[in-house]
């Protein structure tokens, strides 16, 4: 790097020599002040044989300076660059006498809490290790590696900003956990977490991500197999790594977090974890969570049979969960409750906000809506009302924050408030954990929390429903629970009090809301959770221990749905070879079958980038105010057979205009989407080549494109009601009344039939991401799903 210094050439020219040979140096930008100073450290090692360097504590001298000698070339030719440290008791070792800090309770569990309260705002430059020792979790690093090495499992119960993601991982590496090629995996819900995180320990550690710390997400792998000895992912990925490896032997510890949000992933993993550790009684299982029910994870992880395989191996750890509680170092939260239940929730919001902006001191404002379509009309009525307060509302900052915004969006959202400002952020629910990271995440977090004192809690958010009758999976607006609404009243009081404004009564609060959310493997359609385990060998879906069971009717439904599309046999174990192929796309399986089915038809160029676009949300970014535009950009590529075919006529000019981004602002098409479309389009070619898959292209030939979707989702056909007049369909398997989404380049063109990608329910149940299909294909694609009466496609 040019900034080294290099033995054997010219003394630098910043240095000077001063009175006493002491060196000065210009004031650099760098976040560890011996950064400034590694040129003058290098010529000084070259020039003298001893060097003395006095630092202050988290001045970066420790971790840096031997960094800079390696890269100055001082390890080269076998040589090693040694560095001592006083000895430490801060962290418990394996096989020493346990701390005295833990006290064993009845039942092998172990609670343990802290009244930590923060004495500094955080404002300001802080080392990296003050900021890790100023976390509440860093007081029980000792606490915890004893747990970790005389208990199996141990439930962490963690309040936001306690610090548990990121400084756990550490305290087991430090302690030796990763020692042997050994490996830590920590798990996480969302690929937007899995990537900060990993960010932000790679930071702490001083080190560069990919190598010691590294993370992998769905079509991307940020890890060096030969180094990392922390890995951050997500519970698909970690799924996926079990059919490889089913008893994941690399790993020595497993974190199983943010274990509240229940997601299917996250419950399919425990359930797996758990028979695993039947197998490896050395593996250690962390399961960490902010307002998990600690006893009933527990009792899950708890039987009669698994205390009686250890009973008298004391050398072996006991299989009694510890559970390990941790207080965040939130301050406080005054929670105010409308005294009568709204109507209409995002008028209330926005009238909350321009009185919070009317009567409060400065602070910025989180508002809770459930979607991009309410966020949308409480932006405009927002912008509208404040427009016409004058004055008192022109220092409002009004930005979206929901999936899929364009990284110009979030730039404006993670930028600092400017001074006399006031922002608001109007997010979905995504923000009751991606925004709880000022410590534990990211620094483009923390730029959020600073600001937010007042939060609006609508009550409500979008939610995944599953009706395995009608076979119909919505997302629909429901209530949230009182575990939610405490994450939400949470991001309030992160830096100094806040205060948080429930558009609901409190008596719903204390009476009527449910503690808990329902568990999402509770509420979902389950075609990929039961794909993953077969793949797996689990066979006996029905008996496979659940930390919550699923209902047995979308199980069958499951299971006869894989049947239909070929997965399954008739004793329901996966078919070979096309149950196993799907088993191995890392897609839901309509797309992979889709896939597949484009082998035989000679279109696998085509349904390769059609899958790789289904799988980002959107390739639009938001059109606030410019709606008509959009629609006139999208006129421009449609197709006249709906929108997979309209996705190739996009992803072709994106390639013949030379990847431009500019070409992509000018289409209201998302650039850094269109990237990740290109990404994931690569990993499906290269899987598809491994399966044997020979991408070939069928041209012109659109209709051989419909026969391959056809093959995937023919289970979401739908029939155009012949005496309608506002474009309402049927589905052929339920008839279920739904509708065309606007966003469709078909709304109101109303094919005869067609077959749809996903369902959206608003007031509606709208149909998204739609193609025209010939209803004679079904029969020819799916016989044991319809069947031939009368020339129409119809259920048995």
């Amino acid at each position: 790097m040019a900034q080294f210094w290099k033995p054997g050439t010219e003394a630098p020219r910043l240095l000077e020599d001063e009175d006493g040979g002491n060196v000065s140096i210009e004031k650099q930008r760098q976040r560890l002040p011996v950064y400034k100073y590694r040129t003058a450290i290098l010529y000084l090692v070259e020039s003298h044989a001893t060097t003395i360097v006095v630092g202050e504590t988290g001045s970066g001298k420790t971790t840096r300076i031997p960094h800079f000698l390696k890269e100055a070339g001082w390890a080269d030719g076998g040589r090693v660059i040694a560095c001592s440290q006083p000895r430490r008791q801060a962290f418990w070792k394996p096989g020493t006498e346990k701390p005295r800090l833990l006290e064993d309770e009845d039942g092998g569990v172990i609670f343990l809490s802290s009244s930590y309260s923060s004495s500094s705002s955080g404002y300001g430059y802080v080392s990296i290790e003050k900021q890790r020792q100023r976390l509440p979790v860093y007081k029980y690093r000792t606490a915890i590696l004893y747990l970790v090495e005389s208990h199996a499992t141990i439930i962490v119960v963690g309040e936001t900003g306690s610090g548990k993601t990121t400084q756990i991982p550490q305290f087991l590496k430090e302690a030796g956990w990763a020692d042997g090629g050994r490996v830590i995996a920590c798990t996480q819900p969302r690929r937007l977490a899995v990537q900060a995180v990993a960010s932000r320990v790679a930071e702490e550690m001083g080190v560069k991500l990919g190598e010691e710390v590294g993370y992998t997400i769905r079509f991307e792998d940020i890890s060096n197999p030969d180094l990392t000895g922390i890995k951050f992912l997500t519970d698909g990925v970690l799924l996926r790594e079990m059919m490889d490896d089913p008893l994941l032997t690399k790993y020595s510890v497993i974190m199983v977090d943010e274990a509240h949000e229940r997601s299917i992933s996250t419950d399919i993993v425990l359930g797996l974890l758990k028979k695993i550790q039947k197998r490896r009684p050395e593996l250690r299982l962390i399961i960490s969570s902010a307002t998990i029910e600690a006893k009933s994870m527990s009792n899950f992880f708890l039987s009669s049979k698994r205390r009686q395989a250890l009973e008298g191996e004391e050398l072996r750890p006991r299989l009694e969960p510890a559970i390990l509680s941790v207080e965040g170092r939130g301050f406080n939260v005054q929670i105010h409750y409308v005294e009568d239940p709204v109507r209409d929730y995002v008028q209330a919001a926005v009238s909350t906000v321009l009185l919070i902006n009317d009567k409060e001191p400065p602070g910025d404002i989180l508002v809770f809506l459930t979607g991009q379509d309410d966020i949308d009309a409480a932006i405009k009525l927002l912008t509208e009302e404040a427009r016409s307060n004058g004055k008192n509302s022109s220092g409002l900052i009004i930005l979206p924050l929901y999936s899929g915004l364009t990284r110009a969006e979030q730039d404006l959202i993670f930028s600092a408030t400017p001074k006399g400002k006031r922002k608001v952020v109007i997010s979905t629910n995504i923000a009751e954990t991606s925004l709880t990271l000022e410590e534990t995440v990211a620094f483009i977090s923390t730029l959020v929390l600073m600001g937010i004192v007042y939060v609006v809690d609508s009550g409500f958010s979008k939610q995944r429903f599953y009706n395995p009758i009608s076979d119909i999976e919505n997302l629909v607006v429901a209530p949230i629970s009182k575990a939610s609404a405490r994450q939400r009243a949470g991001r309030a009081g992160r830096l100094r009090p806040g205060k948080c404004y429930r558009l609901y009564t409190e008596e719903y609060f204390l009476n009527e809301m449910s503690v808990q959310g329902i568990p999402e493997i509770q509420r979902s359609n389950l075609v990929s959770c039961v794909i993953q385990l077969k793949a797996l060998g689990i066979d006996n879906i029905l008996g496979f221990d659940w930390p919550a069971s699923p209902s047995p009717e979308s199980m069958i439904r499951a299971l006869e749905v894989l049947y239909s599309l070929g997965v399954l046999d008739d004793d329901a174990k996966l078919t070979s070879p096309v149950g196993f192929q799907v088993a191995e796309i890392p897609l839901e399986p309509m797309i992979a079958k889709m896939i597949l089915s484009s082998n035989e038809l000679g279109c696998s160029d085509e349904i390769i980038t059609i899958a790789a676009v289904l799988s980002i949300q959107s390739i639009w970014f938001s059109a606030r105010g410019a709606q008509k535009e959009l629609d006139e950009a999208k006129l421009r590529f449609a197709a006249a057979e709906g929108d997979h075919v309209t996705f190739l006529n996009i992803y072709k000019g994106f390639l013949q205009s030379g990847k431009s981004s500019k070409w992509c602002h000018k289409n209201f098409i998302n650039y850094h989407a269109m990237k990740k479309v290109m990404e994931i389009r690569e990993q499906l070619k290269r899987i598809a080549l491994k399966l044997g898959i020979v991408l070939k292209s069928c041209e012109t030939d659109m209709q051989l494109v419909r026969k391959a979707v056809t093959a995937g989702f023919f289970a979401n056909a739908c029939r155009l009601e012949a005496y309608s007049h506002g474009g309402m369909y049927k589905t052929i398997r339920g008839s279920q009344e739904v509708y065309i989404h606007p966003s469709s380049v078909l709304f109101r063109v109303n094919p005869k039939c067609v077959i749809y990608h996903s369902l959206v329910s608003t007031d509606r149940q709208y149909m998204r991401n739609v193609i025209s299909i010939d209803p004679s294909w079904l029969t020819e694609v799916a016989p044991h799903f319809y069947q031939q009466q009368r020339h129409n496609p119809t259920i048995h």
